[in-house]
């Protein structure tokens, strides 16, 4: 921004806007409660077709949105806040593996962003801890799959700096 400070959007799609209230999509998405996560899939909380398509913060379509719009100072420190309904379009999508390249090697597309936004993270997560937070540091337990999808081994996946960033930032605008 002008004023030196940075700008931080954090936006999760907006389902209320396709599931109403007590129609039978509501109650099956109320019963189900959350996606599953197996060895070879997800079980959606919403149909594939709303979950992986209309929902989806795809990049080049516009989505529904709700947002939580954070103007920090280079300490990460809130000088102004805003939350709604919002519409976005963003440019790019990015795995944490490519967000952590970034990270790690300084270079590839909106890799001065990402570290800007990996620092700020990091005095957040300073902060949390200083003031008493809990952190959850886990490894995640992967599988490898063969060509018929069966697990033939299991590998611990470590959560890097592109994790505890979106974490960090999540946790931030909740």
């Amino acid at each position: 921004m002008k004023n030196g400070n940075w700008e931080v959007g954090v936006h999760i799609a907006d389902v209320s806007h396709y599931v109403v209230p007590g129609t039978i999509l509501d109650d099956e998405a109320y019963e189900r409660a959350t996606s599953v996560y197996l060895v070879d899939r997800v079980v959606p909380m919403l149909p594939e077709v709303l979950s992986n398509d209309v929902c989806s913060l795809r990049p080049n379509e516009d989505k529904y949105t709700f947002s939580a719009v954070f103007e920090l100072n280079d300490n990460a420190e809130i000088q102004k806040q805003w939350f709604g309904r919002t519409v976005i379009h963003s440019d790019r999508r990015f795995t944490y593996e490519e967000a952590q390249e970034r990270i790690e090697t300084k270079e590839g597309d909106l890799q001065e962003e990402i570290n800007i936004l990996d620092g700020l993270a990091k005095i957040m997560r300073a902060a949390r801890i200083k003031n008493g937070a809990i952190t959850f540091d886990r490894s995640e337990v992967r599988f490898n799959l063969d060509e018929n999808n069966q697990p033939i081994g299991v590998y611990f996946k470590i959560s890097k700096d592109s994790n505890h960033l979106i974490e960090e930032i999540y946790a931030f605008g909740e």
